[in-house]
């Protein structure tokens, strides 16, 4: 996420890329797209690996009392903000972005270009607020702060 706000939308804006913008953008967000959501299934398996690699049982996670635990509400806690990510990118991937994408080099400058341009700016920002948090959520699980 910050790869693409500090690096790749900077790099976009040379010269080389005018008139490209679209295709640029379509080519390396396929292929971000395509890894990430590979590494959100590999986020869910490891996720279920260190539960159960923490002596957590499938039977205690299923026991409502576990998430009545302070270590079971910073997991939910984690755990939702990561379904509100999963449905986020979604919507990035799947429909803002190739829309956003399409238009930057069949309408360039328009109103509507700029308008598809700017939600899908701030809606990659969202996720990586959203992500900071899941990371500090993580990190009070590791620590067992509470």
């Amino acid at each position: 996420m910050l790869f693409t706000a500090m690096i790749l939308v900077p790099a976009s804006r040379r010269p080389l890329f005018d008139g490209k913008r679209g295709e640029f953008f379509q080519i390396v967000g396929t292929l971000f797209s395509k890894s990430s959501w590979m590494i959100f299934v590999i986020m869910i398996i490891t996720g279920i690996a260190a539960l159960l690699g923490k002596g957590f049982s499938a039977d205690q996670l299923m026991n409502i009392e576990f998430w009545r635990t302070a270590y079971g509400k910073i997991l939910m806690s984690k755990l939702n903000i990561f379904v509100y990510v999963l449905l986020i990118s979604a919507i990035h991937d799947f429909w803002l972005g190739p829309k956003a994408v399409r238009l930057m080099d069949e309408m360039p400058g328009d109103k509507k270009t700029e308008r598809y341009k700017k939600i899908t700016s701030w809606v990659g920002r969202i996720n990586l607020v959203l992500g900071l948090i899941i990371l500090y959520y993580a990190s009070s699980l590791v620590r067992g702060l509470s």
